[in-house]
């Protein structure tokens, strides 16, 4: 990964295990309609594995909020399509929760991107912006059956405890350790 970072945003590139460079930065309000873009593009599946029902389409209130990172609580990173540059291929994101040090960590990669390594890659950058902002703990609500996202979080190497409430497997992230330590 080449990173370059400013207190609070993030952008660079990163080299995929097929060679390919993926260009990598902040969200920005004006990716209000590449993000919808990319939304439209997501199977049923990849949708109802991320957001935990139907939603075939990103209203512009959603795109909006989704797009609206300031950098510090709320970081947002996208890929972008080496081919096609003003399109998204991946988000990956964090809100802390105020008052401790925890934060919610989610993300999403193109049906056709997944398996590059495009998710892994951008969850390291994340993990990293989230240990710079003093956030200790991410936690990631993951529906049983998507193995590609429990699978991503294992491979992290990361501590991790899982609880299952309601349906959903709860995976917390202890940023202070690596499993090696």
């Amino acid at each position: 990964m080449d990173e370059m970072s400013s207190t609070r945003f993030l952008y660079g590139t990163m080299t995929l295990p097929d060679g390919q460079v993926v260009e990598y930065r902040h969200i920005d309000s004006a990716d209000t309609a590449a993000l919808q873009r990319f939304h439209s593009h997501l199977s049923a599946r990849t949708i109802y594995q991320r957001f935990f029902g139907v939603m075939p389409e990103l209203s512009d209130r959603q795109a909006a909020y989704f797009t609206r990172a300031d950098g510090v609580e709320r970081v947002a990173l996208v890929a972008i399509d080496p081919d096609e540059p003003n399109e998204i291929i991946g988000v990956v994101r964090i809100d802390h929760d105020p008052g401790t040090d925890a934060a919610e960590y989610a993300a999403v990669v193109a049906d056709r991107w997944q398996g590059h390594g495009i998710g892994y890659g951008l969850t390291q950058v994340i993990v990293d912006a989230a240990r710079q902002r003093g956030i200790n703990r991410l936690y990631a609500l993951v529906l049983p059956d998507n193995a590609k996202m429990l699978g991503l979080l294992a491979d992290l190497k990361l501590p991790e405890t899982k609880t299952f409430v309601d349906g959903v497997e709860r995976v917390e992230l202890d940023l202070t350790l690596t499993r090696e330590s």
